[in-house]
C-alpha cells in the first residue's frame, strides 16, 4: 500500500480510551523499572556508600547530602514523566489512528456497503496487514457483485 498524501490525521488522540490505557501501561512499567532499579542500587552499593560516608561526614551533614540526592532523583523522575506521556501517546497514535479507520470500514461493511475506496494507511502506521485483508474482502465482494473497483 502506497502512502496517500491525503491521509493526514490532525488529532494526536484518535482513540482516547485505547491511548490512555497505553499511557497507563507505559507509566506503570516505567515506575516498576524505577523501583526495581532503586532496590538494586540500594542493595548493591548505596547502603555501603552511606555507611562509609557516615565515617567521613558528621551525621547531620550526611542527612542533608542524602536528602538533596533523593530530591534530585525524584525531580529527575518527575521531569521524565511528561516526556514518557507524550512519547507513549505518539507511539500509540500509530495503532489508534488505523483502528479508527478500520472500525469505520468494518461498520460500513457490516451494513453491506462494499463500494468503498481501498483502505489506505500512512507509511508508519501499524495494522497494514489488517487493512489489506479488508481490501481483499472488499475486492472479493465487488467481484461477486460484478461491480468495478471504487477509487
Amino acid at each position: 500500500m502506497a502512502e496517500n498524501p491525503r491521509i493526514r490525521r490532525t488529532q494526536l488522540l484518535t482513540d482516547r480510551s485505547l491511548q490512555f490505557q497505553y499511557v497507563a501501561v507505559v507509566l506503570a512499567f516505567m515506575t516498576a523499572i524505577l523501583l526495581v532499579a532503586a532496590v538494586i542500587i540500594y542493595v548493591t552499593g548505596w547502603s555501603q556508600l552511606v555507611e562509609r560516608l557516615a565515617n567521613v561526614y558528621p551525621q547531620g551533614r550526611l542527612q542533608v547530602v542524602l536528602q538533596t540526592i533523593y530530591i534530585r532523583l525524584l525531580l529527575g523522575f518527575l521531569l521524565l514523566l511528561p516526556v514518557a506521556v507524550v512519547a507513549s501517546v505518539a507511539v500509540s497514535h500509530r495503532v489508534a489512528g488505523p483502528l479508527v479507520r478500520i472500525k469505520r470500514y468494518l461498520r460500513l461493511m457490516a451494513r453491506g456497503e462494499f463500494d468503498l475506496a481501498p483502505l489506505e494507511l500512512r507509511r508508519y502506521d501499524e495494522l497494514k496487514d489488517v487493512a489489506q485483508i479488508i481490501n481483499d474482502i472488499i475486492a472479493h465482494e465487488r467481484a461477486k457483485a460484478g461491480t468495478p473497483p471504487a477509487r
